[in-house]
């Protein structure tokens, strides 16, 4: 259902040329011009049932293909958190497209309402770590897990990453982390989960990295790559990357 009526409100727009999403990854042509959109209609799924928060992701393009294309050159990226509140956070170049900010609107009825103007990645002791089991394997997740729980990091993690991330964007600061290992390999998507919240992370003023290097650098060639990830504060980011590396 939520696959559905993000393809019908995308085709109804009129400007989207085609979109491709994570539950039927072909790109669909859509009959708009201007923009192709790639979107996960409902992260988080599988914890739908516990009453957890959950939400949507769509990554924006400019143009009729994403092949090519690299995190950075979307020209918007947006993500919605469906939990007590409805909030709608979207990452764009202002007006005059001299600075790129994130906002936050929250749903109020049937209007969406302004709550904060900039949304803002500093530094934070908290950390989200996601696919813990990869640690046996890669011994420098494991080690770097044990880092921020000696440094007293505060622990946030859900299991959706929607919520995992808007956490860090909310309080400003913080660290999502999803590595992998041989038997656990990566299973989030570059073009309809990575991609687009590093490009929103990024406009925060935080890092996104794959553990080599930006996420935002990685050229799409495909609808099904998959990528570690890692996401929030510059600092924290420096110190997965170094971890890794070991």
């Amino acid at each position: 259902m939520a696959d559905k009526i993000c393809f019908d409100r995308l085709r109804e727009c009129g400007v989207v040329a085609l979109a491709s999403s994570e539950e039927q990854s072909d790109t669909i042509p859509l009959g708009g011009k201007g923009f192709c959109v790639a979107f996960d209609p409902l992260d988080g799924s599988s914890i739908i049932s516990t009453d957890f928060a959950v939400g949507s992701i769509f990554g924006i393009w400019a143009g009729d293909s994403f092949n090519g294309q690299t995190g950075k050159d979307q020209v918007a990226a947006v993500y919605v958190v469906y939990g007590p509140r409805t909030v709608l956070v979207v990452g764009r170049p202002t007006g005059d497209g001299k600075e790129e900010i994130v906002q936050e609107y929250t749903l109020h009825g049937e209007e969406w309402m302004l709550e904060r103007d900039r949304l803002v990645v500093g530094n934070k002791k908290v950390f989200a770590p996601g696919n813990l089991r990869a640690s046996v394997e890669n011994h420098g997740y494991g080690k770097l897990v044990e880092e921020f729980i000696a440094e007293q990091y505060t622990l946030r993690y859900t299991g959706g990453m929607v919520p995992d991330v808007h956490h860090i964007l909310s309080k400003g600061g913080g660290v999502f982390m999803y590595a992998s290992s041989p038997s656990c390999p990566a299973k989030l998507r570059l073009l309809f989960e990575s991609a687009p919240l590093a490009r929103i992370v990024e406009m925060a003023g935080g890092a996104s990295s794959d553990g080599t290097g930006s996420i935002l650098d990685i050229k799409i060639t495909g609808t099904e790559a998959r990528t570690p990830v890692f996401l929030g504060s510059k600092s924290e980011a420096a110190k997965c990357e170094k971890a890794l590396a070991i």
